[in-house]
Parts: C-alpha cells; structure tokens; sequence
C-alpha cells in the first residue's frame, strides 16, 4: 500500500538519511521526498512511502520512536506528486469547459492538493473560526472552509489562496467567453 507520511526533523546532515534508513529497515520504499517547508532548523518532509500493509504498523511504531523526528501524519496516499499537477490542470479544464459548477470544483481542487479530509463552501456566517488546522478562505458571500488532521503550513496557506484566484479567474473568463 501507499501512505503519505509528513514527518518533521532537524534540517541538519544526515538527519534524512536516518529517516530513510528507519523506512527501509521497516520494509518501506521511499518513492518520492516533497519538501513543504523550512523554518527555524527544522524541515517538515512529505514522504511517499510503499510498504506492505502488515508492516505499517511497524514503521509509524518506529518513526515514533526516532527523537529526532516527529511524526506529524501518517495516511493514505493521494497519488504521487507529479498528480497533483494533472489534477490541477484537469480541474482548472473543467471549471473553463463547464463540467464543473464552482460549487464542486472549488472544495475538489482546493481540497484535493491540501489533502484536506473535508472541504465545503458555506455562507459567510457559517464558517468556523481559521485554526492551525482549518483553512478558510474567502470566495464571494460564502468561504471555502478546509479542514485537516494536522496543520496547516504558512506556504500552503499561501499556496491556497493562490489557487483560489486562479480558479476564480478561470470561473470568470468562462462565464465572460459564455456571454461574449
């Protein structure tokens, strides 16, 4: 099975190579290493990671146990990184064509390269309060509102309201190209 593990470490020589050698002593293969952010001596690291189901176990059990990481989530995987950007185009596709009404589209794209376990459009005086782990952002009278299991990075935060516009963007030119 696949599983996406974001881990956080000392930014320091060596200290991913030890979590690599944790994966592999585990029965993992590492297929792919995404760096989500910098700050302070620290790296926070999305890991997709390929290991037998019966194993899973046994390596969160030992990454927990590593002092010099910090497990921050372990879950399935969305697909490997290089998705996330077919995705996006796809979706972006699908908001010009018309296929896919702001009301989907939005919480889908904007969802999807968060790996948010929920995103919704809600009016205005129904969104929660913003918190490390919920993301809202403004969209007309409503709020796109995020929600995940772990926090949110300041870069991601950024990254969402970037493609935000775009995706509103996208939903203007096609409703000026449908009118013109």
């Amino acid at each position: 099975m696949e599983i996406m593990l974001r881990c956080e470490l000392d930014d320091t020589p060596g200290s991913l190579a030890l979590l690599a050698g944790t994966i592999s002593e585990a029965g993992g293969d590492i297929q792919s290493v995404d760096v989500v952010e910098t700050e302070e001596g620290r790296v926070l690291d999305d890991l997709l990671v390929v290991i037998d189901g019966e194993r899973g176990a046994a390596l969160l059990h030992a990454l927990e146990a590593l002092p010099e990481v910090t497990l921050v989530h372990a879950g399935p995987s969305r697909g490997h990184p290089g998705d996330a950007v077919t995705r996006l185009a796809v979706g972006l596709e699908a908001l010009l064509d018309g296929q896919a009404p702001t009301e989907r589209a939005l919480p889908t794209l904007i969802g999807g390269m968060l790996r948010a376990s929920a995103a919704e459009l809600v009016a205005r005086g129904e969104a929660p309060r913003p918190s490390s782990k919920v993301l809202v952002l403004d969209v007309d009278a409503r709020v796109l509102v995020v929600r995940r299991d772990y926090r949110f990075t300041d870069t991601e935060r950024e990254r969402a309201a970037a493609l935000l516009r775009l995706a509103l963007l996208a939903e203007g030119a096609r409703d000026h190209s449908a009118t013109g």
